[in-house]
């Protein structure tokens, strides 16, 4: 079984470096702080309590001063669901310096070091380029931030050259030497080994019991039945960069695609047990009546109010068009909890298109209607509506079943890591991060229409 595609875990080099930086004694300066903190209260920290761990982790340079403190609310930019401190300090020659802090534990979940024109990145003076100096920065900044646990759970970095200033190093996050997936720590330093910028995602949810596995033949059976992808409209690239639309068998983000190694349910691309649901165009759908409650300036307007306006625009000003229009399940993430009072931002309502009754799955054909809470109008956000050009006029098809062998033929191996769960708009807990099985191999797509392999490699 193939555990991982990375080119291994920490060794030679990285591990008498590592372990030099412990003998220092760094470790002790900023792991203790953590756990210390962690076994306090869920209490927010205050902004005074969030600055100081700011400059415990990364000490503010001199002539900078603090220029601003925001609450970052939970599942923002970060992703995250515990939020965080954003802090900033400005320098008078227009650098800047931003962290961002837990707000309970004080972890440094990120930091950006901002200096076009000093100290050797700008005209007057280019970068030191070495990568070795740039590593050896990038893991004493991380012994500092990390605690040992963690520093033992990450994988040798991948490296890239960040714009002629330094070096980017991502360290993946591996849990009994399984990979986490989309769980990572980035660090940005220059050759010289100052360090630019650093991130943080990191599940924190409880880890799935590996002792309750399935096995792995049980798995593989499981995928290779239930797994269902979905026959739809995709931009395939060809050698030479050109694409177009073609009919094809993939994985929609909802469709059934990997197994849960633990309990043996079907998984979709979310993290999420798999409830495909069927795609009702607009003209399936039975008349919607324009929403007459809640409009004016002293009223109250709901999104599912919204979203009727929005259909009964589609329904009325659109007919010729509907049986190649559909709401999209995943809704716009500005979607404020109703609380019974006025709202005066507009709504934003997302469709898609189909074609012979078949989903264009490309985001950018997607279109959006806003909605006014004061009127209940709606409208086209960018008009005019026009439909994705796709010429497809052939009949012949390939079923699932043959689409699926056609693909398990090009997926040998199992595959097994940690995925973290899309959260739901309604969920207020993070969900547990899950183990999870999947047929990995070679990586395209099945033509629809004739049932042969498309390769995106």
């Amino acid at each position: 079984m193939k555990k991982s595609d990375r080119k291994g875990f920490w060794k030679g080099p990285s591990i008498l470096l590592l372990s030099s930086v412990l003998i220092l004694g760094i470790i002790e300066d900023g792991g203790t702080l953590v756990q210390a903190a962690e076994q306090k209260s869920n209490k927010i920290l205050s902004e005074q309590e969030a600055i100081k761990f700011a400059k415990k982790w990364m000490a503010v340079p001199a002539r900078f001063e603090y220029n601003y403190g925001q609450y970052i609310e939970p599942y923002g930019e970060l992703r995250t669901p515990y939020g965080a401190w954003g802090l900033s300090w400005t320098h008078p020659n227009r650098s800047f310096i931003t962290y961002k802090i837990h707000p309970v534990s004080g972890r440094l979940l990120g930091y950006s070091y901002h200096d076009e024109y000093s100290e050797g990145n700008g005209p007057n003076g280019p970068a030191i380029m070495n990568s070795k100096l740039a590593l050896e920065g990038a893991m004493q900044f991380l012994t500092k931030v990390l605690t040992p646990e963690e520093l033992a759970n990450l994988t040798e970095p991948e490296e890239n050259v960040y714009q002629s200033k330094g070096y980017y190093f991502e360290f993946q996050r591996k849990e009994n030497d399984i990979p986490f997936m989309k769980n990572w720590i980035s660090v940005i330093t220059r050759g010289d080994g100052k360090v630019l910028s650093f991130k943080r995602i990191w599940s924190e949810g409880e880890m799935p019991d590996e002792s309750k596995m399935i096995p792995e033949k049980e798995a593989r059976e499981l995928l290779e039945q239930n797994t269902k992808p979905t026959m739809h409209y995709k931009r395939v690239y060809s050698e030479n960069d050109e694409s177009k639309y073609m009919l094809v068998y993939d994985y929609l983000p909802t469709d059934p695609q990997f197994v849960d190694a633990i309990s043996g349910e079907m998984i979709d691309g979310n993290g999420r047990v798999a409830k495909p649901s069927p795609i009702k165009s607009l003209k399936e759908m039975p008349p919607v009546s324009a929403p007459k409650e809640g409009k004016g300036f002293s009223g109250v307007f709901t999104y599912e109010q919204a979203k009727e306006s929005a259909i009964h625009f589609l329904q009325t000003t659109y007919p010729d068009q509907l049986a190649d229009i559909y709401m999209l399940d995943g809704q716009s993430d500005d979607i404020d909890t109703f609380d019974g009072k006025p709202r005066w931002q507009d709504y934003f309502v997302d469709f898609g298109w189909l074609k012979n009754g078949n989903l264009i799955g490309e985001r950018d054909t997607n279109f959006s209607l806003y909605i006014t809470p004061r009127t209940g109008e709606s409208g086209l956000r960018k008009g005019p509506l026009v439909p994705p050009v796709i010429e497809d006029n052939n009949k012949q098809m390939v079923d699932m079943a043959s689409a699926k062998k056609t693909e398990q033929a090009m997926k040998k191996s199992l595959e097994l890591y940690y995925i973290q769960p899309e959260r739901d708009v309604d969920e207020v807990v993070e969900p547990k991060p899950r183990l999870v099985y999947r047929l990995s191999g070679a990586y395209g797509v099945v033509d629809a229409h004739t049932g042969k392999w498309i390769s995106n490699q």
